[in-house]
């Protein structure tokens, strides 16, 4: 009982922290979008699901959600294929392995901010080091505006943050491959498996959990992305980048519609929880198999 009182007693402050940063916010959301204060007055009316309906009619949110699966799809891809094809060639004794892992890492400790403010600058349409590389090879044909056009920007903002979020991809399918069964590549060599077959048949089914672990934490990243987008396009032009969260931010605070906004946040907070429901489930199965 001694014992139990200590943990309880411990326990205690972080608990209340919590529940002044994420409960209490969380619960005033919820209410606040079951009414229509526009952020500013003291006094609003209570319209139920009427925010909730509204999402549904609106083009914004239809486009902005497509934004977002065509952003969880490329940004699925990119940093995951590209981290484990890192982690395999860095997973060796070679020289300078643990600068590249160095070099590959570092953008993982900027801010998405930071990391929106270095590639507006490499997409700059006139010094920008990306249009400057493309002439200098002589393809000044594939220059553009790539943040200014509807057909580019969207696609330059999942880029850059790919860009970030490939070390944190590249360090995990590494701790992953430490795990790997050296005895079952032994015996596949001796079976005369080539390095693919080794990689697909032997490697990659036991990289399982740690694929589900990338995905999972991607996927959410990706859902949950406001800073880069907003710092390199503010959802421009012409709404081509918009997400869902800029969509909430432009709602409630520039169109003066709390209640509107409160309702998209706590969609995309429902979209994310289904999501961790799903990777907890699975992991748990896995371990009981």
């Amino acid at each position: 009982m001694e014992k139990k009182g200590v943990v309880l007693q411990f326990l205690a402050v972080p608990f209340a922290v919590y529940v002044l940063v994420i409960i209490i916010p969380f619960l005033q959301s919820l209410y606040l979008s079951l009414t229509d204060w526009n952020g500013i007055s003291e006094f609003f009316n209570f319209v139920g699901f009427a925010n909730y309906l509204l999402v549904f009619s609106d083009r914004a949110f239809s486009s902005a959600l497509l934004h977002n699966f065509v952003w969880v799809t490329v940004f699925l891809l990119l940093p995951t294929l590209l981290g484990l094809l890192l982690a395999v060639l860095l997973d060796k004794d070679i020289r300078g392995a643990v600068f590249f892992k160095s070099v590959i890492y570092l953008p993982m400790i900027f801010s998405y901010v930071i990391a929106g403010m270095v590639w507006t600058f490499i997409y700059e349409p006139r010094l920008g080091i990306l249009n400057l590389s493309l002439e200098a090879v002589g393809l000044p044909q594939l220059t553009r505006a790539w943040l200014a056009e509807p057909d580019t920007a969207l696609l330059s903002v999942i880029v850059a943050a790919a860009w970030q979020h490939t070390g944190l991809c590249m360090i995990l399918f590494l701790a992953g491959l430490q795990s790997v069964r050296a005895d079952l590549i032994e015996a596949a060599e001796i079976d005369g498996a080539n390095r693919i077959q080794l990689f697909f048949g032997v490697v990659l089914p036991q990289l399982k959990n740690t694929t589900i672990v990338v995905v999972s934490l991607t996927v959410i990243n990706s859902l949950k992305s406001f800073d880069i987008v907003y710092i390199m396009t503010r959802g421009g032009p012409f709404r081509s980048s918009e997400v869902l969260t800029t969509l909430m931010y432009r709602e409630a605070f520039w169109n003066y519609r709390m209640g509107y906004g409160s309702a998209i946040a706590n969609m995309l907070f429902f979209m994310i929880l289904i999501i961790i429901i799903v990777y907890f489930r699975s992991v748990m199965q896995r371990n009981q198999a």
